[in-house]
């Protein structure tokens, strides 16, 4: 169920004659200094979110750590309710809990949400989606108390609630989530003084105002929902979660104009990311008029029923059905998001994503963010015909059914060969070549490793790929270097007059030096 449905459905419509308006160039160097801009929180700062459903309504609480470790990743998320931790006053259920926390080999690999969403303790009974505020905050104290009590020591991260500037993910105020935010930090500190907290995640759909590029009609009301956030509440959190959907040319701006609201309010929190991906459905403009598709949707998540739970969106099961019986003759922007499209759209999506991964991390890096968490490990199973599957049905890394990993996807590969060229990344610096704005050329300080690079060209997401590579030098030291693309192939290298040569397109290569 989990889809990034926030602040693009509700504005996607709007988009169709904008489109070109909201692509912009990354700045050349993030606002600050270098210092500001090193990773600098303990362990690894790649992730990988388990998923939406974790040991809830039929879901299991899987083992699912050796999978992301494998891949290179060494933190993760879950997401839990109030009421699956304890569903009736003072019962508690801890299976889920348990299952994630015996999974960890140090607190700084684990991050739990916790949805205050209840059909018996908050505002506006739910047992999903949306959440709301506690009737009593004393039980919502007690509630938070007792998760991060019982984990004391074993989860570094905790986080409250998700999006809430989005309706669907907050049913509240901003002077509620406030509220419920102070007694949320007073609760963890009291149970657990060393642990971290995150304030609920901003979707991060919107750029920054006055620069002169397209403006998000519901990102001002965003704004002003974190504006509150930063003023009120600002020492009730230790890091501040941006999410790094959408155009990942924006990344920069993004990151950069976040901090900045919060140098401007006098004071300064780490910044973490902890859902990215895409591109999405709707980033294409061909797909655009599907909008409609999403209303009843919108409105089945917004109103649960009286067993506190989403109703089904029939009637858009029904128009997604009818996409279907004319696949063929969709655009291939279309067709590629869609069970059963060609293989070589199939694949096609694949690439695209896979490269779309490596540019969100380096981009977000550049920008001092200080980790990430890949959207997401797997999929909770959804129906051809769904809402979600047309929209991320295509987004896991792994493909799990009935209780069993079964195959990883081409873009877990690609997030594999990122995670092992950067492991030992303390700081992401994009590096101006002059002339070619085009070209976006990054130096990865790797620690003891020793430095590594990273390039690409930028072109258009889906065609780009149909134009040649072109030839690219650089300044380079060493007498050898090796290069490998995101997709896993090899890229000849050649090392001449105090330079390196190699040829370059839109897919991300990772460039170290080489053994003589």
């Amino acid at each position: 169920m989990k889809g990034k449905i926030s602040g693009i459905i509700l504005v996607a419509s709007l988009l169709t004659t904008a489109l070109a308006k909201a692509q912009t160039n990354a700045p050349s160097s993030p606002a600050g200094t270098a210092e500001d801009l090193r990773i600098v929180t303990p362990g690894s700062p790649f992730g990988i979110a388990w998923g939406f459903l974790y040991g809830y309504t039929g879901s299991k609480a899987e083992q699912f750590m050796p999978q992301l470790r494998g891949l290179g990743a060494g933190f993760t998320k879950v997401y839990l309710f109030w009421n699956q931790i304890e569903p009736r006053k003072g019962q508690y259920d801890w299976t889920a809990v348990d299952s994630f926390v015996g999974q960890l080999k140090s607190p700084d690999e684990g991050l739990i949400a916790l949805f205050s969403s209840s059909t018996w303790a908050v505002k506006k009974p739910s047992a999903m989606l949306p959440p709301s505020a506690a009737n009593n905050p004393d039980d919502y104290y007690r509630f938070v108390y007792d998760v991060v009590k019982h984990c004391k020591g074993r989860v570094c991260y905790w986080q409250n609630d998700c999006e809430p500037n989005d309706p669907v993910y907050w049913s509240g105020t901003k002077e509620e989530f406030v509220a419920e935010l102070k007694v949320f930090y007073k609760a963890v500190k009291d149970a657990d003084p060393g642990a971290v907290v995150i304030v609920g995640g901003y979707d991060g759909l919107f750029n920054p105002p006055g620069t002169g590029t397209f403006q998000f009609p519901t990102q001002r009301a965003s704004l002003d929902f974190y504006d509150y956030v930063f003023a009120e509440g600002r020492n009730a959190f230790d890091f501040f979660d941006l999410r790094l959907y959408a155009d990942p040319y924006t990344i920069v701006a993004r990151v950069d104009y976040m901090r900045k609201r919060m140098h401007d309010l006098g004071f300064d929190k780490p910044i973490i990311c902890t859902e990215y991906g895409g591109p999405g459905l709707f980033e294409f403009s061909q797909n655009l008029q599907y909008v409609p598709l999403i209303s009843t949707w919108m409105q089945s998540v917004q109103n649960p029923g009286t067993n506190g739970f989403s109703s089904a969106d029939q009637s858009g099961s029904n128009k997604i059905s009818a996409l279907y019986a004319k696949m063929s003759t969709l655009a291939p922007q279309t067709q590629m998001f869609m069970v059963g499209c060609s293989p070589e759209l199939e694949a096609k999506h694949d690439r695209i994503q896979s490269r779309d991964l490596v540019m969100r991390n380096v981009l977000a890096f550049s920008a001092g963010v200080q980790k990430t968490l890949y959207w997401d490990l797997h999929n909770d199973p959804q129906p051809r015909d769904n809402l979600m599957t047309l929209m991320y049905g295509k987004i896991a890394l792994m493909d799990y059914a009935g209780g069993t990993f079964t195959k990883y996807y081409p873009t877990a590969n690609a997030y594999k060969i990122m995670a092992k060229a950067l492991a030992g990344l303390r700081a992401m610096k994009r590096v101006p070549v002059s002339g070619q704005p085009s070209i976006f050329l990054f130096e990865a300080d790797r620690g003891d490793r020793g430095p590594a690079c990273v390039v690409w060209q930028r072109r258009d997401a889906f065609s780009g790929e149909d134009s040649p590579a072109v030839p690219f030098a650089w300044a380079w030291t060493a007498k050898n270097a090796t290069a490998i693309d995101v997709l896993g192939q090899t890229v000849p290298v050649k090392i001449a007059d105090g330079q390196m040569h190699l040829d370059i397109s839109l897919t991300p290569i990772f460039i170290e030096p080489a053994d003589e």
